[in-house]
Parts: structure tokens; C-alpha cells; sequence
């Protein structure tokens, strides 16, 4: 018996629009680690945009010597290298995988759209909420993100 329904593609991460610049108010920028892209994929790739990631990113280095000073502990900020970059991108792709989610591409800036009357840290706070609600021993991101996805639906619906 043939299937007279036409396939649906699952979506992927380029489905997501892109733009040369940042968009404006009415978006705001996902967190760039697993929580960020989870939160963006689970949204949906239609409430997303993304630009090229042209900032600078740099990390902070801390060091502890003597007598540096009072406190004994120096920082600087230094440019993230590349391989700074690559265990970020790895660490984002690997929490995606084991919420059997593909991975996502690398040197983008990743926004959100907002539904109606709601911030990014609201919604960020709303999904936290959800997951917070879970028995404890539920930790990977296989086992929460069906409560994160059913978090973001209802904050859309209400939106």
C-alpha cells in the first residue's frame, strides 16, 4: 500500500532565516552553550534568525600567584582561539545529540523572536521553572527537553 501523503522534511538548522546584521527589538540572543541552542531549536526553526558571529570573543584567564596582589590573584582577558571555539561548538553539538537534536553550524549569532509581552530571561526563567519541576535524577538533556519543548509551547500559545 502506498502512502499518498507527501514527506515532510524534518527541519534543519539552516531552515533557520539569516540576516548580514543582528535584528532588532523583538528578538533576543540565545546563550551560546546547550541550554541556549536547546532552548532555540525547541522554540522552533520559524521563530529563529541568525546573523554571522563577527564579535570579538575573548576569555578570562585566572591565575593565582604570590604576591600579584592583595588578593593574590591576577585576570586577563585573552582572544579566544580557535581551538577555544571548537570545544565550545563540540560541547553544544554533544548536549543537541543527546536531546536527539542535529547539530548546529558553526559562526552564527542565534536569535530568538518573542512572542507578545514576554523577555528573553522570562522565557529563560519559564523553561528553567520546567525543568526545576522534574525528579531530580532527570539531568540529560534527553530526559528534559520534552518538558522544555512543552514549556515553550505554552509560553508561544499564550504569546
Amino acid at each position: 500500500m502506498s502512502n499518498d501523503q507527501p514527506a515532510t522534511a524534518m527541519p534543519v538548522w539552516d531552515d533557520v532565516p539569516t540576516r548580514d546584521d543582528p535584528p532588532g527589538d523583538g528578538y533576543y540572543e540565545l546563550t551560546e552553550n546547550g541550554w541556549g541552542a536547546i532552548i532555540g531549536w525547541l522554540s522552533g526553526v520559524d521563530r529563529m534568525v541568525r546573523c554571522p558571529d563577527r564579535l570579538p570573543h575573548v576569555v578570562t584567564e585566572v591565575c593565582t600567584e604570590v604576591c600579584t596582589d592583595r588578593s593574590g590573584t591576577r585576570k586577563r582577558t585573552v582572544p579566544r582561539s580557535a581551538e577555544d571555539q571548537q570545544i565550545i561548538d563540540d560541547f553544544i553539538n554533544e548536549y543537541l545529540s543527546d536531546a536527539g537534536i542535529p547539530s548546529r553550524p558553526t559562526g552564527w549569532r542565534w536569535f530568538l523572536k518573542l512572542p507578545s509581552g514576554y523577555t528573553g530571561p522570562q522565557i529563560e526563567s519559564l523553561v528553567n521553572a520546567g525543568v526545576g519541576r522534574l525528579p531530580a535524577d532527570q539531568v540529560r538533556p534527553s530526559q528534559f527537553a520534552p518538558r522544555i519543548h512543552e514549556t515553550l509551547q505554552g509560553i508561544y500559545a499564550s504569546g
